[in-house]
Protein backbone atom coordinates (compact mmCIF):
# COMPACT_ATOMS: atom_id res chain seq x y z
CA UNK A 1 0.00 0.00 0.00
CA UNK A 2 2.11 3.17 -1.04
CA UNK A 3 0.88 6.60 0.30
CA UNK A 4 -2.07 7.59 -1.71
CA UNK A 5 -4.02 4.27 -0.61
CA UNK A 6 -3.15 4.59 2.97
CA UNK A 7 -4.33 8.52 2.66
CA UNK A 8 -7.08 7.10 0.98
CA UNK A 9 -7.86 4.60 3.66
CA UNK A 10 -7.20 6.95 6.44
CA UNK A 11 -9.92 9.60 4.85
CA UNK A 12 -12.06 6.43 4.59
CA UNK A 13 -11.39 5.42 8.45
CA UNK A 14 -12.86 8.70 9.62
CA UNK A 15 -16.26 8.23 8.29
CA UNK A 16 -16.32 4.84 9.32
CA UNK A 17 -14.15 2.16 11.45
CA UNK A 18 -12.10 -0.08 8.54
CA UNK A 19 -9.90 -2.94 9.08
CA UNK A 20 -7.23 -4.50 6.88
CA UNK A 21 -6.98 -8.13 6.53
CA UNK A 22 -3.52 -9.61 6.04
CA UNK A 23 -2.68 -13.01 4.77
CA UNK A 24 -0.23 -14.06 6.26
CA UNK A 25 -0.69 -17.67 6.66
CA UNK A 26 3.14 -18.65 7.38
CA UNK A 27 6.31 -16.74 8.71
CA UNK A 28 8.36 -19.39 6.52
CA UNK A 29 9.77 -17.95 3.29
CA UNK A 30 10.13 -21.32 2.00
CA UNK A 31 6.26 -22.60 2.71
CA UNK A 32 5.55 -18.86 1.43
CA UNK A 33 6.88 -19.53 -2.19
CA UNK A 34 6.10 -22.96 -2.17
CA UNK A 35 2.22 -21.98 -1.35
CA UNK A 36 3.11 -19.04 -4.16
CA UNK A 37 2.24 -15.73 -1.76
CA UNK A 38 4.81 -13.44 -3.64
CA UNK A 39 6.06 -11.90 -1.03
CA UNK A 40 8.62 -12.84 2.30
CA UNK A 41 7.75 -12.65 5.82
CA UNK A 42 10.07 -9.54 6.07
CA UNK A 43 8.25 -7.99 3.19
CA UNK A 44 5.27 -8.63 5.12
CA UNK A 45 6.43 -7.36 8.28
CA UNK A 46 7.92 -4.13 6.76
CA UNK A 47 4.05 -3.65 5.43
CA UNK A 48 2.31 -4.16 8.25
CA UNK A 49 3.98 -2.40 10.48
CA UNK A 50 3.50 0.62 8.53
CA UNK A 51 0.02 0.19 8.56
CA UNK A 52 0.19 -0.20 11.91
CA UNK A 53 1.91 2.80 12.43
CA UNK A 54 -0.97 4.98 10.89
CA UNK A 55 -3.90 3.85 13.31
CA UNK A 56 -5.46 1.35 11.20
CA UNK A 57 -7.20 -1.59 12.66
CA UNK A 58 -5.69 -4.96 11.60
CA UNK A 59 -6.79 -8.83 11.84
CA UNK A 60 -3.74 -11.27 10.65
CA UNK A 61 -5.18 -14.66 9.00
CA UNK A 62 -2.38 -17.62 9.57
CA UNK A 63 -3.28 -21.21 7.93
CA UNK A 64 -2.25 -24.36 10.05
CA UNK A 65 -1.08 -27.44 8.14
CA UNK A 66 0.81 -26.02 5.38
CA UNK A 67 2.47 -28.44 3.86
CA UNK A 68 6.12 -29.30 5.31
CA UNK A 69 5.29 -27.19 8.23
CA UNK A 70 5.65 -28.92 11.50
CA UNK A 71 4.16 -28.28 15.14
CA UNK A 72 6.70 -26.07 16.19
CA UNK A 73 7.07 -23.92 13.01
CA UNK A 74 3.27 -22.72 13.12
CA UNK A 75 4.07 -22.38 17.53
CA UNK A 76 7.06 -20.01 15.49
CA UNK A 77 4.08 -18.72 13.58
CA UNK A 78 1.94 -17.54 15.79
CA UNK A 79 4.65 -16.22 18.35
CA UNK A 80 5.68 -13.63 15.50
CA UNK A 81 2.17 -13.21 14.71
CA UNK A 82 1.26 -12.25 18.70
CA UNK A 83 4.97 -9.85 18.93
CA UNK A 84 3.04 -8.07 16.23
CA UNK A 85 0.20 -7.42 18.19
CA UNK A 86 -2.34 -7.36 15.53
CA UNK A 87 -6.09 -6.18 16.64
CA UNK A 88 -7.52 -9.36 15.24
CA UNK A 89 -6.17 -13.37 14.52
CA UNK A 90 -8.11 -15.89 12.39
CA UNK A 91 -6.66 -19.18 12.17
CA UNK A 92 -7.21 -21.45 9.61
CA UNK A 93 -6.95 -25.08 9.26
CA UNK A 94 -5.56 -26.29 5.36
CA UNK A 95 -8.36 -27.03 2.98
CA UNK A 96 -7.14 -29.15 -0.15
CA UNK A 97 -10.24 -27.85 -2.70
CA UNK A 98 -10.78 -29.12 -5.88
CA UNK A 99 -9.54 -27.00 -9.21
CA UNK A 100 -6.35 -25.31 -7.05
CA UNK A 101 -2.77 -26.17 -7.63
CA UNK A 102 -2.70 -27.02 -4.58
CA UNK A 103 -5.13 -30.02 -5.23
CA UNK A 104 -3.01 -30.66 -8.28
CA UNK A 105 0.77 -30.91 -5.72
CA UNK A 106 -1.53 -32.89 -3.31
CA UNK A 107 -2.84 -35.87 -6.03
CA UNK A 108 0.79 -35.59 -7.24
CA UNK A 109 2.14 -36.64 -4.02
CA UNK A 110 0.16 -36.54 -0.78
CA UNK A 111 1.61 -34.32 1.91
CA UNK A 112 0.29 -35.54 5.22
CA UNK A 113 -2.01 -33.50 6.65
CA UNK A 114 -2.98 -32.36 10.39
CA UNK A 115 -6.17 -34.47 12.38
CA UNK A 116 -8.28 -32.52 14.05
CA UNK A 117 -7.09 -33.76 17.37
CA UNK A 118 -3.36 -32.08 16.39
CA UNK A 119 -5.17 -29.16 14.52
CA UNK A 120 -7.12 -28.68 18.07
CA UNK A 121 -4.07 -28.91 20.16
CA UNK A 122 -1.96 -26.60 17.90
CA UNK A 123 -4.75 -23.93 18.15
CA UNK A 124 -5.12 -24.19 22.04
CA UNK A 125 -1.34 -23.44 21.52
CA UNK A 126 -1.38 -20.92 19.57
CA UNK A 127 -3.75 -18.96 21.77
CA UNK A 128 -1.91 -18.88 24.53
CA UNK A 129 0.48 -17.00 22.77
CA UNK A 130 -1.50 -14.47 21.66
CA UNK A 131 -1.91 -10.90 23.59
CA UNK A 132 -5.36 -10.94 25.00
CA UNK A 133 -5.91 -7.64 23.84
CA UNK A 134 -6.13 -9.39 19.70
CA UNK A 135 -9.41 -10.52 19.39
CA UNK A 136 -10.03 -13.94 18.04
CA UNK A 137 -12.24 -13.60 15.01
CA UNK A 138 -11.78 -16.99 13.33
CA UNK A 139 -10.94 -20.80 14.85
CA UNK A 140 -11.40 -22.55 11.62
CA UNK A 141 -12.49 -22.23 8.47
CA UNK A 142 -15.39 -23.96 6.68
CA UNK A 143 -14.53 -24.21 2.57
CA UNK A 144 -16.95 -24.95 0.09
CA UNK A 145 -18.06 -28.75 1.42
CA UNK A 146 -18.98 -29.60 -2.63
CA UNK A 147 -14.96 -29.23 -3.60
CA UNK A 148 -13.69 -30.35 -0.68
CA UNK A 149 -11.06 -33.26 -1.19
CA UNK A 150 -9.48 -33.27 2.06
CA UNK A 151 -9.15 -33.24 5.23
CA UNK A 152 -12.96 -34.42 5.37
CA UNK A 153 -13.30 -33.59 9.73
CA UNK A 154 -13.07 -30.01 8.42
CA UNK A 155 -16.38 -29.74 6.89
CA UNK A 156 -17.88 -30.10 10.57
CA UNK A 157 -16.77 -27.04 12.21
CA UNK A 158 -18.99 -27.40 14.97
CA UNK A 159 -16.94 -30.25 16.55
CA UNK A 160 -13.55 -28.86 16.14
CA UNK A 161 -14.85 -25.93 17.65
CA UNK A 162 -16.27 -27.83 20.69
CA UNK A 163 -12.78 -29.54 21.07
CA UNK A 164 -11.32 -26.29 21.47
CA UNK A 165 -13.21 -24.89 24.26
CA UNK A 166 -12.93 -28.67 25.63
CA UNK A 167 -8.89 -28.66 25.78
CA UNK A 168 -8.88 -25.39 26.80
CA UNK A 169 -11.34 -26.23 30.10
CA UNK A 170 -8.98 -29.69 30.25
CA UNK A 171 -5.68 -27.65 30.52
CA UNK A 172 -7.75 -24.91 32.39
CA UNK A 173 -5.71 -22.38 29.65
CA UNK A 174 -6.82 -19.59 28.02
CA UNK A 175 -5.22 -16.70 25.81
CA UNK A 176 -2.09 -15.18 26.54
CA UNK A 177 -1.24 -17.70 29.58
CA UNK A 178 1.92 -18.06 27.49
CA UNK A 179 2.72 -14.87 26.24
CA UNK A 180 6.00 -14.02 25.59
CA UNK A 181 7.45 -10.37 25.43
CA UNK A 182 9.39 -9.65 22.30
CA UNK A 183 12.55 -8.35 22.63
Amino acid sequence: IDDEKLDLLLKYNKKKEISLEFGLQTIHNETLKLINRCQTFENFVENYKRIKQSGLRSCIHIINGLPNETENMMLETAQEVANLEPDGLKIHMLHIVQNTRLSELYNEKPFELLTREEYIDIVVKQLELMPQTTVIERLTGDGDKTKLIAPMWTADKIATLGGIDKLMAIKDTYQGKNRKESL
